[in-house]
């Protein structure tokens, strides 16, 4: 996957990554950004864009809770919604 500076920005194509759709970000952009591997959340996805932005490091943290908890007490949720 090549990407090429055009006017200032990067082309970067997409591409198949098991039932998902990765990008591969150049060094130069994510440290323009001001972002690293596992940064980011997606903000807006219209008009033929993508924009990503830093997450907010509490949300992320809480929201991973959230799932390891779901994920260990499932049969226990499930119970409880009966």
């Amino acid at each position: 996957m090549a990407s090429t500076p055009r006017g200032g920005s990067f082309v970067t194509k997409l591409k198949k990554q098991g039932n998902s759709t990765g990008v591969t970000l150049v060094a130069d952009v994510l440290r323009e950004a001001n972002l690293s591997v596992g940064d980011g959340d997606v903000d807006d996805a219209a008009e033929n864009k993508i924009v990503i932005s830093k997450s907010n490091s509490d949300y992320t943290r809480a929201m991973a809770a959230g799932r390891k908890f779901s994920a260990h007490y499932s049969r226990t949720m499930a119970d409880l919604a009966k």
